[in-house]
């Protein structure tokens, strides 16, 4: 089995265990962030804007990296065929030529495979950091459930409601610390995933360059409209999350807002080809509706702005 082909099939197996993980988080933490206020709100808003699954990314990564592995055995097939090209079985100005448009396609190919392999190295790099940090988003809800759990109890006893205070001061102090190493962990994610795109934007414009130089009549959209259409999809989504659940605005979130946070990431969703699914499987921002929409409209979009569901490496 190939690099590529085991990085693939490792994410295919952990991402489910990951959506039952983000998921359960963010059902999990809104009642904390209804009951204790700003500090655990900030916390809560954290889950809702980061439901981005390392498992997913870990397949993209695999992906990327077996393409490299394809177009690397493509040069070998290459260079053995035209190994068996000399002077004594074929010469002039047609071998010449054979020999000048391999050497072409033998560039294109090279070119191609490292740039698959180091856009899937910065995927995997990126899905292990996502996977530390989840761990903590994970680590802090359960800290603060725990909060939540030792409050409503003592408030519920005759003679332990006058410690009730005491916990709720406490859980609103470690939200405080805790939300002060999320946004360190935050910003390290925004460095990185930003050096990625980066890398990524700038490794697109080479590829077509390259390719169209070295006689590859290659459409900018098969390369990079996908992409393309899952950043805007990905950004639309996002935004509509955080124009309401920005960090900052939370004197004007209502509960009903985190209870429909919570929610939504479990509520049925539109999947696209007619599918429905709730629970694990489903869920989105704002009742999965802003999602359900966009799945709906790659239903109809044309081939160059969706992703294939197969990868086909005939």
């Amino acid at each position: 089995m190939s690099t590529g082909q085991s990085i693939f099939d490792a994410g295919e197996e952990m991402s489910p265990y990951y959506d039952g993980v983000i998921k359960s988080a963010a059902v999990a933490i809104a009642p904390p962030a209804i009951v204790f206020g700003l500090a655990v709100q900030v916390m809560a808003t954290s889950v809702y804007l980061n439901q981005s699954n390392p498992g997913d990314v870990m397949k993209a990564g695999g992906a990327w990296v077996m393409l490299a592995e394809k177009n690397m055995e493509a040069i070998e097939a290459l260079q053995t065929e035209v190994d068996t090209v000399d002077d004594e079985n074929w010469s002039g100005d047609d071998a010449d030529a054979f020999r000048e448009a391999a050497n072409n396609v033998k560039a294109q190919l090279q070119e191609l495979a490292v740039t698959a392999f180091l856009i899937g190295a910065q995927l995997v790099t990126f899905a292990v950091m996502l996977t530390v940090y989840w761990l903590f988003l994970t680590a802090c809800t359960l800290v603060m459930d725990a909060f939540l759990a030792a409050y409503l109890s003592a408030l519920a006893g005759v003679l332990t409601a006058p410690g009730a205070p005491a916990i709720f001061a406490s859980a609103q102090t470690v939200a405080t610390s805790l939300v002060a190493t999320m946004k360190s962990l935050e910003a390290v994610l925004l460095s990185i995933s930003t050096a990625c795109g980066t890398l990524t934007g700038g490794l697109t414009a080479f590829t077509v360059g390259f390719q169209k130089v070295n006689g590859n009549p290659v459409n900018p959209l098969d390369i990079a409209g996908a992409g393309l259409a899952d950043m805007l999809e990905g950004l639309l989504v996002y935004g509509i999350n955080a124009a309401t659940m920005t960090p900052g605005r939370h004197a004007a979130v209502g509960s009903g807002m985190h209870a429909i946070q919570g929610v939504s990431s479990l509520f049925p969703t539109y999947q696209g080809d007619g599918e429905w699914a709730a629970l694990y499987d489903g869920g989105g921002p704002f009742l999965g509706i802003p999602d359900g929409l966009l799945n709906k409209w790659e239903d109809h979009a044309p081939d160059a702005f969706t992703n294939p569901e197969e990868a086909d490496w005939s």
